[in-house]
């Protein structure tokens, strides 16, 4: 649905509106609506790789724009003019252009009208050439989802859209998945909300631009509550194991739950939508049960510790820490970070700021804007800085960067982070990375180096020797006493499904078969394991940015696709060719070697104990979501 000016809007709410927003999205706007060609003007035209896109426009050229839109929606308010059908793709394509200053190819304009949620063509994406089942065939089949966190809320809502049964299996007390999950201090997302949404139900209201865990948790529960998932969940009950039978052509599948009751279900579909970062993984670190004092992973946040005046140790440098030290520092006796590894860290100015109520007013209410404005994110924050990733032959410095434009983006975060620690030579010397940015996920600064320079402060570099009783060594041998130790050391993920037992048809154990080597198509599925699906699978995480939202609906839309076809057709059985998943695998391991990722110099939870890329996408956003906009059927073998 367009968006529509009320109204009941007056004048001067509608100025109050139009000074907070995005000009570059309000000019997109403006030419959609009519506004002759304002944007072929040089002095007008939005500079590329920032949100704001303003460098190039005068004070007196923003006022002009603004003018402008007043303008025009005080006509679409008062009825003088209407809104117009919505321009052809060579149109559009000249439009998003325009929007992000650079040249946008032909092949995002299908993926941008769905994903933007245009009209008909988004209501399509939603729908299959074979049209819905027929309710006698809906009534044989059912399905097991394995998680009711984002991709499990995505998969439920585009299978009960088609009336297809369904039961989520959910491990814990509510829905949510991560976001219930990590209630440390400062937990967030580190993609911008407007685009870290569901396209089939946007939020308008987010408080800020990076929204933090509360905001984003009742996000998603009322999409549960709104499309009638609770009902359909089993909470507090875990998968213990699942074996699929050829007799039947199902899934039995064993369940537990906390009272430690076994129950045995049976479906049509597996569909696993645990995610990849759920197992908190704590280091093996000599000593650590010696500990007297309290300790704990950043993803089980002990509560009862109210941290004010102690000594705290925090293990880990990664994302979870560079939330979490800035809010618990100023509570701190006594901060000791210990660092292995160096990130590189970008500084967002929008990362700390809220959403203005005109901000939130345009996107309810202005038609494209939303639509506009969650395009322009998606390039800057995904597939914009493509190109900087992959390794140049030619490239003289290959140890610091990738290619040319690489060590631009390497300068640029230098001269930043240099210009935020004050010149503080020793933290320079510890923080700045020696490898290229990108290679391991980007951080984004949450007051992380202002809190690197506070008093009360240590940056300790180095792996964790040992623990003792009283505190923290390190591999100097110099002790550390704390009475707090928190494991902000990540997650198990390069063992994919575990601890779940789950056999296929010839009763071989997944975990057994990939170990820390997973491995599917198109990040789906993968011979022998027939009616199974996988949602946020091996090669599906995305570190060069962009949307984990945006993969998921990708993802989903894929397997409903599936499904129906078998529905359409009479089939009971769908399982992967050996050939085209053996062609996918190699290659994505080729692509892979392009790419920052497999950087040399780099060791990160992104590749697995051969040194594999078994985490990430190498694949841009526009690409996978062609990969599976539609099933291509000769990769499968369907049966009766």
């Amino acid at each position: 649905m367009i968006a529509q000016i009320p109204a009941t809007i007056s004048d001067e709410e509608l100025r109050s509106a139009i000074r907070e927003a995005n000009l570059p999205t309000l000019l997109i706007v403006l030419t959609q609506l009519g506004e002759g060609d304002g944007l072929l003007d040089i002095d007008e035209r939005p500079s590329r790789g920032t949100i704001d896109g303003t460098h190039r426009i005068t004070e007196a050229g923003k006022a002009n724009i603004r003018d402008r839109a007043f303008s025009v929606l005080t006509k679409l308010r008062d009825g003088i003019i209407q809104l117009p059908h919505l321009p052809d793709h060579g149109r559009l394509q000249q439009l998003a252009g325009l929007l992000v200053g650079e040249s946008v190819a032909p092949e995002y304009i299908p993926m941008l009208l769905e994903d933007m949620g245009l009209g008909a063509y988004a209501e399509h994406a939603h729908q299959t050439e074979d049209g819905p089942p027929q309710t006698s065939t809906t009534e044989q089949l059912s399905s097991l989802i394995i998680g009711c966190g984002v991709s499990g809320i995505c998969m439920a809502v585009h299978l009960s859209r088609l009336g297809l049964p369904y039961t989520i299996i959910e491990k814990n007390a509510s829905p949510g998945g991560t976001w219930f999950e990590n209630t440390y201090p400062g937990c967030g997302v580190d993609s911008p909300n407007h685009f870290y949404s569901f396209s089939f139900e946007p939020n308008h209201d987010w408080p800020d631009f990076y929204s933090k865990r509360k905001e984003l948790y009742d996000y998603l529960d009322t999409i549960v509550d709104k499309y009638d998932v609770r009902p359909h969940v089993r909470f507090n009950t875990e998968v213990v194991s699942a074996r699929y039978q050829s007799a039947n052509r199902c899934w039995h599948v064993k369940t537990k739950d906390d009272q430690g009751m076994l129950t045995d279900l049976q479906a049509t579909f597996l569909i696993s939508a645990v995610g990849q970062l759920n197992r908190p993984l704590i280091p093996d670190i000599a000593g650590k049960d010696t500990f007297a004092g309290t300790q704990f992973h950043s993803a089980r946040w002990d509560h009862d510790e109210d941290l004010i005046n102690a000594r705290i140790g925090v293990i880990g440098t990664g994302a979870s820490a560079m939330q979490i030290v800035p809010e618990i520092a100023p509570r701190a006796k006594q901060l000791t970070i210990f660092q292995r590894t160096r990130h590189w860290v970008r500084f967002l100015d929008d990362y700390h700021r809220q959403v203005g109520r005109g901000k939130q007013w345009l996107l309810h209410h202005v038609p494209y804007y939303r639509n506009w404005y969650r395009f322009k994110l998606f390039w800057v924050y995904g597939d914009g800085i493509w190109e900087s990733l992959h390794r140049d032959s030619s490239w003289p410095h290959p140890a610091r960067s990738m290619n040319a434009e690489n060590d631009r983006h390497r300068e640029l975060f230098t001269h930043k982070l240099t210009a935020a620690l004050e010149g503080n030579t020793n933290l320079i010397e510890k923080v700045i990375p020696d490898y290229p940015p990108f290679a391991k996920r980007m951080l984004i600064d949450n007051n992380w180096c202002k809190t690197l320079k506070r008093k009360n402060v240590e940056l300790v570099t180095g792996p964790v020797k040992r623990i003792n009783k009283k505190g923290i060594v390190d591999s100097r041998d110099i002790e550390y006493p704390v009475d707090v130790i928190i494991y902000a050391t990540g997650f198990e993920a390069t063992h994919f499904l575990k601890p779940m037992d789950i056999r296929g048809r010839s009763g071989e154990s997944l975990t057994a078969l990939w170990g820390d080597d997973a491995r599917t198509h198109l990040g789906m599925t993968l011979p022998d394991f027939p009616n199974f699906f996988v949602l946020y699978g091996p090669n599906t995480n995305l570190a060069h940015g962009g949307s984990h939202i945006f993969h998921v609906e990708c993802q989903s839309r894929y397997i409903i696709k599936c499904i129906t076809h078998m529905m359409a057709n009479d089939y009971r059985e769908i399982e992967v060719r050996r050939e085209p998943y053996e062609d996918y695998n190699r290659r994505l391991d080729e692509k892979h070697e392009q790419l920052v990722w497999s950087h040399p110099g780099v060791d990160s939870w992104y590749k697995n104990s051969r040194g594999r890329v078994v985490s990430v996408s190498p694949w841009r956003l526009v690409d996978y979501f062609h990969m599976t906009r539609e099933p291509n059927l000769g990769d499968f073998q369907l049966a009766r």
